[in-house]
């Protein structure tokens, strides 16, 4: 028989951010089937190849940094963009260790045949919602996002997980 929380307390279902996993759940299958099955390209290629058509030429910290991702998945991510030929490194001439990056020719042909389409797809996903609900839920994202970067900033929650370990660090209870 399934335990219910004590009286007062929230279930499962009520926090927010189960809430939001579960519609980006819901909807992440069809984005994945549209990027890698019709398009051969990763979400998070897909990211860091808008975010180099958009940004135009940066260094691969500013584009880890426009892309929202850290500095080592976003530099793997850069070489599989390039061996597939959608973006370029850019060596300064004064300075070798500087390392500019840019899109190609088809890196912009293929950011240009997928925009569209994901576009259509996130209009599809808010169909039900009014135009201001829709700007609504932008802001509140917006600040759960701004809450969210400063809570990890100020570091509330001290524990880390251990990737060696399984996935997760064992709580040793006494």
């Amino acid at each position: 028989m399934p335990t219910v929380p004590p009286s007062g307390q929230r279930h499962l279902e009520d926090m927010l951010m189960y809430r939001l996993y579960q519609a980006w759940a819901q909807s992440n299958p069809v984005f994945l089937r549209l990027c890698e099955g019709r398009f051969g390209i990763t979400r998070r290629e897909w990211r860091i190849l808008a975010c180099a058509v958009e940004g135009g030429i940066m260094s691969s910290a500013e584009l880890a940094a426009a892309a929202k991702l850290d500095l080592a998945r976003t530099s793997r991510t850069l070489g599989a963009l390039c061996e597939k030929g959608w973006l370029r490194r850019l060596h300064d001439s004064a300075d070798r260790r500087v390392v500019r990056v840019e899109a190609t020719a088809e890196g912009l042909a293929r950011y240009q045949a997928l925009l569209p389409e994901v576009s259509r797809l996130n209009d599809l996903l808010v169909q039900d919602l009014s135009d201001a609900e829709v700007a609504l839920l932008r802001g509140f994202l917006g600040r759960i996002e701004q809450r969210g970067r400063r809570m990890a900033e100020d570091n509330i929650v001290a524990e880390k997980a251990s990737r060696r370990e399984g996935g997760t660090r064992r709580a040793r209870y006494a």
